[in-house]
């Protein structure tokens, strides 16, 4: 009998051990697929632009180092997939485009524009992109003492969450950041907050449990560093709500359709006429035709 007893005990004590041993195992398998996966992305190339946007026509030529281009409104992009454009279809339709047509027909000017935002970029990638941005001459301000409006949009956090789960997760990366574009680069500085990770298709539990806290810990995080240092926070969370139910990802999931790439435009877009003190509607900007040369940085 109390052999029989001892056996029962063992038995029960160890079908939670054996549950937290499978769910531990599945966490890796699934931890390691989803590696995998934004390492993939981070093979996929995508070349920086260099533009200045036209007002009127909304297409892009080549930013040449011309002093007058110096006095024209500019716009950065830096960061992670979620501003690289990855799968919109088109470079006409990348973020940037979008933003900097959106810009240009917020002020009636023509926009320069300089992207170096890379798939899957981590918080090492995002310190090398603001250095290229900030040695970039003909993205410098102008010495006529003309103050023109120089944004910075940066979204990074998604590399440094999954890849690995362990680590920093780059929160004295953006504030290092964000003092560089502000104090060197006289930028204002949009920081896009890391989305909510366990929402995403195609992640099921125990990682989307995993990543839904770690997200909502470095979202507000990231929140808090942008008011404290001086720039505009924009949650990319609220901004692709609903990603599961109206098709604003990639069928990856892991950077936004053309129409998640829309609405993430519109939302910056919003943010800087309300920090200009312009009318917050924002119209969309005119398609450029399809011939339209868009030319690599």
């Amino acid at each position: 009998m109390r052999r029989a007893t001892m056996w029962a005990l063992g038995l029960g004590l160890g079908v939670p051990a054996l549950a937290l041993a499978a769910g531990s195992i599945q966490l890796r398998l699934q931890s390691s697929r989803l590696r995998a996966a934004v390492e993939q992305d981070a093979r996929r190339p995508i070349p920086p632009l260099a533009l200045l946007v036209d007002r009127r026509t909304g297409r892009g030529r080549p930013l040449l180092e011309n002093p007058a281009d110096k006095d024209h409104p500019a716009i950065a992009v830096l960061g992670d997939s979620w501003v690289a454009g990855l799968d919109v279809g088109s470079r006409k339709r990348t973020p940037g485009m979008l933003l900097a047509r959106g810009l240009s027909r917020l002020l009636d000017e023509d926009v320069r524009l300089r992207v170096v935002a890379e798939p899957s970029a981590g918080a090492d990638d995002v310190l090398r992109q603001v250095s290229t941005v900030l040695a970039d001459r003909r993205m410098r301000r102008s010495r006529t003492g003309a103050s023109r409006p120089r944004y910075a949009v940066l979204s990074m956090g998604t590399a440094d969450l999954v890849h690995p789960l362990s680590g920093s997760i780059g929160l004295p990366v953006l504030s290092t950041a964000i003092n560089r574009l502000q104090r060197e680069g006289g930028y204002r500085v949009l920081v896009l907050t890391v989305p909510n990770l366990g929402l995403l298709p195609l992640i099921g539990r125990p990682l989307r449990d995993v990543l839904r806290r770690s997200s909502r810990v470095l979202s507000g995080s990231q929140w808090l560093t942008a008011v404290s240092t001086g720039a505009l926070p924009v949650s990319l969370n609220r901004t692709l709500a609903g990603t599961s139910r109206i098709g604003l990802l990639s069928p990856g999931g892991r950077s936004p359709s053309l129409l998640g790439t829309t609405q993430l435009a519109a939302a910056v877009l919003r943010r800087i006429a309300e920090d200009l003190e312009l009318p917050v509607e924002v119209r969309p900007a005119p398609e450029p035709a399809d011939d339209t040369e868009e030319h690599p940085a």
